[in-house]
């Protein structure tokens, strides 16, 4: 039952705010409905005489007490005279037949209780054409008797007219309500849409994050924590990088050294061995520096000529011998940290020529509010298992898992991505008609 009505809730807050205010007044009126009915003693349940039943009473009564029938006749006439609703019985008269409502027995039980025994009261039936409370009437011992009419009164529409006119009342209602509560629940549900939206344009690296604290007093506090959380978050940061910025600097000392002593070894075989892989952890403490070092935006985000940046890296790669082609128009602006993305292009370049032997490179300029570089090559490609394996940092998707000469460290993609999304982009990987592997990597125009 829960479940089913999580389903039936709207997703957003204010909406579900106002289906729980508007569910709410109508469970209290039923509850209330229902306690009426139940706890209230029956006195307090019992309908009051109308003022017209009431008159007619105290006019029975009075008739009733005068001593003699002169005296009875003078307050007769003079009711008569004074009460435009009242009129004689008629003598053929007799309590209505039709079945009763219980608030017309009711009104009819309790006349008959206050007239006394003496008395016999009536319930008239309605005269043509009029419409309100019943008329009553009383009959004494002496086979006179008066009857009260009350008021006409406008009959309810009837039929279609009035399930029309309480369609309308209800949904007049239930609009007046719900604006009224939507208000409400925007009121509430506005500053988190507020937070909401000021932590997904968060950067740990560009900016801090500038939240009002403003609505409720949760929402004020889930401002603060969300900021300081975000401090913590650039602090972590920043000592990570630092940390490792100061052990690559200090490993470099001692690679030295060792390359130096390395040169007394008499052996040629294993002075080239050990030479190898003090380059190669050299290499590996260099790359992962440029990891976290592009993973992060430098702030110098200006509009660039895509296909003049394209280019001229095509171009690059073209003159040590490698098949780069561009493919795309020759005018289009973005903005972007010009080189960090000349770096994440050269990975992309880097990686396909590896694999692949033709490589082309194009830029879609379709789309007004992205702007997207696809990198094609004529490889294997990557299983789709493992394509989002390979982002992980130091992840090579080769069987025997070594370390060779050329082969990488893992991270290329790796700080594509961490590019893509300082950038607030996206880097996807798909298969490439005819064989191969697509990388695009898509980002606003403007940040």
């Amino acid at each position: 039952m829960r479940r089913l009505l999580l389903r039936l809730m709207p997703a957003r807050a204010a909406a579900q705010i106002t289906v729980i205010a508007i569910g709410s007044l109508v469970l209290a009126n039923l509850v209330t409905i229902v306690a009426l009915l139940v706890l209230l003693p029956p006195e307090l349940k019992r309908i009051p005489n109308f003022p017209y039943v009431t008159d007619l009473i105290a006019i029975a009564r009075m008739v009733e007490a005068a001593p003699a029938p002169e005296a009875r006749a003078v307050i007769v006439e003079t009711a008569l005279a004074a009460n435009p609703q009242l009129s004689r019985l008629p003598p053929e008269a007799r309590t209505s037949e039709r079945n009763l409502f219980w608030a017309d027995r009711q009104l009819l039980d309790n006349l008959k209780t206050q007239v006394g025994p003496k008395v016999e009261a009536l319930m008239l039936d309605h005269a043509p054409g009029r419409f309100g409370p019943p008329p009553f009437g009383v009959r004494f011992a002496d086979g006179s008797g008066l009857a009260m009419t009350p008021a006409s009164m406008a009959p309810p529409p009837r039929g279609g007219a009035f399930i029309g006119y309480l369609v309308v009342m209800l949904a007049l209602l239930a609009c007046l309500v719900g604006l009224l509560s939507l208000w409400a629940a925007r009121a509430v549900a506005s500053p988190l849409s507020r937070l909401a939206a000021a932590i997904d344009r968060f950067d740990p690296d560009r900016d801090t994050l500038a939240v009002p604290e403003e609505g409720p007093v949760e929402v004020k506090r889930l401002a603060g924590a969300f900021g300081s959380m975000a401090a913590r978050i650039r602090r972590l940061i920043d000592d990570r990088t630092r940390m490792l910025a100061a052990v690559s600097h200090d490993l470099r000392t001692p690679i030295t050294r060792l390359r130096l002593r390395a040169d007394e070894i008499a052996d040629e075989r294993q002075r080239r061995a050990i030479v190898a892989d003090l380059a190669l952890m050299e290499r590996m403490v260099g790359a992962a520096l440029s990891y976290l070092r592009d993973g992060r935006a430098s702030g110098s985000l200006t509009a660039t000529d895509m296909p003049a940046l394209l280019q001229t890296i095509c171009d690059d790669f073209a003159d040590l011998g490698h098949i780069v082609i561009y493919d795309g128009p020759m005018r289009a602006s973005a903005v972007c940290d010009a080189d960090q993305m000349t770096r994440a292009v050269n990975n992309l370049i880097d990686n396909a020529i590896k694999f692949g032997g033709k490589v082309s490179v194009r830029l879609d300029d379709s789309d007004t509010a992205t702007i997207a570089i696809e990198v094609e090559d004529d490889g294997p490609g990557i299983a789709p298992e493992e394509r989002e394996k390979v982002f992980a940092p130091f992840y090579r998707s080769d069987a025997a898992r070594t370390l060779k000469e050329g082969s990488g460290f893992g991270l290329g993609l790796s700080i594509v991505r961490a590019i893509a999304e300082a950038h607030r982009g996206t880097l996807m990987l798909a298969d490439r008609e005819g064989g191969g592997l697509r990388v695009r990597l898509a980002w606003p125009r403007r940040l």
